[in-house]
């Protein structure tokens, strides 16, 4: 076995767990966001879980591109050698726009394209308070469910825009169950909206 060969199957079985990391963490965040729930290990789920899905393509990549030269080179017959060559290099350009947009959006997801920010009261009470990448205007509040999930209580349109709220310096207040956000001057009640 060459040292190409050797390298190629390392990373090809090295992509296989983290594409199952990136399965089993994605599900997980799409459960909890079914009921409203965002799931929250220092940083939102679905951005840890796209980090698993780029490691799982490019080492799968990498790992392709080592070994498929070296099993082609193992066919000793000139024609089929050939064919088999073509066919694989065909193939792989075919699939480059599907991949390369896969690890776009994986990109995307795990820079994240958005902001989810934690804001703690002084009595260990904390929020996460989430705005959309692009324009800001979208800011929703979720308080803490259990130890890796916290659940959707309200949208905040006062908060929205620019400055965004990673930038107002937010602190939270509690009177006993009351919780207050305070962004510079504007001051929101954490508490579920009504149902419309």
């Amino acid at each position: 076995m060459k040292h190409s060969e050797a390298w190629g199957t390392a990373l090809i079985l090295l992509a296989a767990p983290c594409a199952w990391a990136y399965q089993a963490i994605n599900e997980a965040y799409w459960a909890g966001a079914r009921e409203g729930m965002l799931l929250y290990i220092g940083i939102p789920a679905d951005s840890i879980a796209n980090w698993f899905l780029i490691a799982a393509l490019l080492s799968g990549a990498v790992g392709l591109l080592l070994l498929v030269p070296a099993l082609i080179g193992r066919i000793h017959r000139k024609v089929p050698r050939r064919i088999v060559g073509w066919t694989t290099g065909v193939a792989a350009v075919a699939a480059v726009p599907y991949f390369g947009l896969m690890f776009l959006f994986a990109a995307l997801g795990a820079f994240g394209i958005g902001d989810a920010v934690k804001i703690t009261a002084a009595d260990g009470q904390s929020v996460l308070v989430t705005q959309d990448g692009f324009d800001g205007d979208t800011v929703d509040i979720y308080t803490q469910h259990d130890e890796l999930h916290y659940k959707r209580v309200r949208s905040a349109p006062e908060i929205s825009g620019w400055p965004r709220v990673k930038d107002q310096n937010c602190r939270l207040d509690s009177a006993g169950d009351e919780l207050r956000l305070i962004c510079g001057e504007k001051r929101l009640v954490v508490e579920e909206e009504e149902p419309a």
